[in-house]
């Protein structure tokens, strides 16, 4: 028995356990949707196996039906952060009162998967409403240090629990932020479907690293802003002001993206807003991501 035979069986295989799983209800039928977005990694199989095939390096034509397994797995993936989430009864408080004289902050956020929302319009320095499962503790950390603050939120439990269908629905946050101090925002998640407002903060420094996961953010042009984005399957939709001048500096080659239709110009692996070189107010992004698809929105 070839092991090519032996791939192209495993892949039929697990086509079919999806198709099994839709009908009983455990995959959502959006789990093909997905894989059809994910079709660029055909064409990566395909001139991976040409390259290999009849050279010295034939071992490596197992790099094609990987990569195929792999797109399914991430299908899977997208196909449970992309489900409804729901409340349910055990949801926990979290609030940090904004100090008089704190002149900036930092917040950390660790989560796991589920569902993260963020916004502005908090009178406090950070509040958020956060629905976990049993089997999870989010905790809180603050401390202050030259007027700056500290906070630091994350949660601990057996967080590589995953349930098919189920998952996300008993854990997801909504949190707020200020709008009057200076804030910069570090951000962990796992496999999760993240909507990030930032149109109303003054968040100058963003940090995200996120796993398989579906991303919208939204920037504000009140203050300029350097961000860094670390993405592996993923779908990230960008919303920026068309006043704002953007630089983004890609570090991978963007296998998926509008830039080039909204009017960025390109250098390399940089792409410039026209109104960059004069601009006072700006965003700076550097974006280091995998297989995904990579938008951007202009709005007034």
């Amino acid at each position: 028995m070839s092991r090519r035979n032996v791939f192209k069986g495993l892949i039929i295989i697990l086509l079919g356990l999806m198709l099994l799983a839709n009908n009983f209800r455990i995959l959502p039928w959006g789990v093909w949707h997905e894989l059809f977005r994910l079709w660029p990694v055909v064409l990566i199989a395909i001139g991976t196996h040409l390259i290999f095939r009849k050279s010295s390096l034939s071992y490596l034509q197992i790099i094609p039906p990987l990569t195929i397994i792999a797109a399914i797995a991430g299908a899977i993936y997208l196909s449970q952060v992309a489900v409804n989430y729901e409340k349910v009864d055990r949801v926990l408080r979290f609030e940090e009162p904004l100090s008089a004289d704190l002149t900036r902050a930092t917040i950390r956020i660790s989560f796991g998967a589920g569902r993260l929302r963020l916004e502005g319009g908090s009178a406090y320095l950070f509040e958020g409403d956060l629905v976990t499962p049993s089997w999870l503790r989010p905790k809180m950390r603050y401390k202050v240090v030259d007027r700056e603050g500290f906070l630091e939120l994350s949660e601990e439990g057996r967080r590589g629990k995953f349930r098919f269908g189920a998952w996300g629905r008993d854990h997801s946050w909504n949190l707020k932020l200020n709008n009057e101090i200076p804030l910069a925002l570090r951000i962990e998640t796992g496999a999760s479907r993240n909507d990030l407002d930032l149109s109303v903060s003054k968040v100058t420094d963003l940090e995200l690293d996120i796993g398989a996961s579906k991303t919208e953010i939204k920037f504000s042009d009140s203050v300029s802003i350097k961000a860094k984005i670390d993405a592996g399957l993923s779908q990230i939709r960008l919303l920026i002001p068309r006043s704002m001048a953007t630089r983004i500096k890609a570090e991978t080659a963007l296998i998926s993206s509008n830039l080039l239709d909204v009017g960025f110009r390109k250098e390399g692996n940089v792409y410039t807003s026209k109104n960059y070189p004069t601009a006072e107010i700006r965003l700076d992004l550097e974006l280091d991501v995998g297989v995904s698809s990579f938008r951007v929105e202009l709005y007034e």
